[in-house]
């Protein structure tokens, strides 16, 4: 449970491609950290990894930031941005059943969550989405949607902690590049995505026409 961006994939990208993916990501970077959005490695340590093969990052676990309990978060109507002050309080617009709902991107001490990981190859290990979900409790098939099957499932929980607007904008770079051979869906709608087009359309001159595919 969560605030999640899901996505669904070919098992492998061409090396051309992918290259592509990774240095349009590369030149956002400096962006995000001016944003003050400190990236990590997997573990929320060290720095990210982001070579020819793979993108792997996190939120920074030593931010630094405020210590503030704010339960399970959830971006609130229009949410967007980062918090600007160091206290997480500003940022609450409300709340649901597991936390604070937000108005803006951030955490209560730990800007770590769940890793973004986005490899150029899934490796042997990983298995395609069959056509049927489940049995509903009449027995009846629950099919999977069209678009999914045959793909690779992948997600992040983010929590919208600050590095929720990489994820989002290595997502829009992905979907760019990919088209309709990834399907990416998300908790959030479009409009928590705002920020992260901007930047994209700002810097590497698309992004607008950017869909969230569910």
């Amino acid at each position: 449970m969560g605030y999640t961006h899901y996505w669904y994939r070919e098992k492998t990208i061409d090396k051309a491609t992918f290259k592509k993916i990774v240095d349009d990501f590369k030149k956002v970077l400096p962006v995000i950290l001016d944003l003050g959005i400190k990236l990590a490695d997997g573990h929320g340590e060290g720095k990210p990894i982001i070579n020819d093969n793979e993108i792997i990052f996190n939120g920074d676990a030593h931010c630094g930031h405020k210590q503030f309990d704010l339960g399970i978060t959830w971006p609130a109507k229009k949410a967007k941005g980062t918090c600007q002050a160091n206290d997480p309080k500003h940022a609450i617009k409300g709340s649901w059943f597991a936390g604070a709902k937000l108005n803006s991107r951030c955490c209560g001490g730990d800007c770590s969550h769940e890793t973004f990981y986005f490899p150029r190859d899934l490796g042997k290990d990983a298995h395609p989405l069959p056509r049927l979900m489940y049995k509903d409790s009449n027995g009846n098939d629950v099919e999977r949607e069209s678009n999914e099957v045959g793909k690779y499932f992948g997600f992040t929980k983010t929590a919208y902690k600050p590095y929720d607007l990489a994820v989002n904008i290595a997502l829009i770079i992905i979907k760019h590049y990919l088209g309709d051979k990834v399907v990416v869906a998300s908790d959030g709608e479009l409009e928590h995505w705002s920020d992260s087009i901007e930047i994209t359309q700002t810097i590497l001159g698309y992004g607008k026409d950017f869909k969230i595919d569910r």
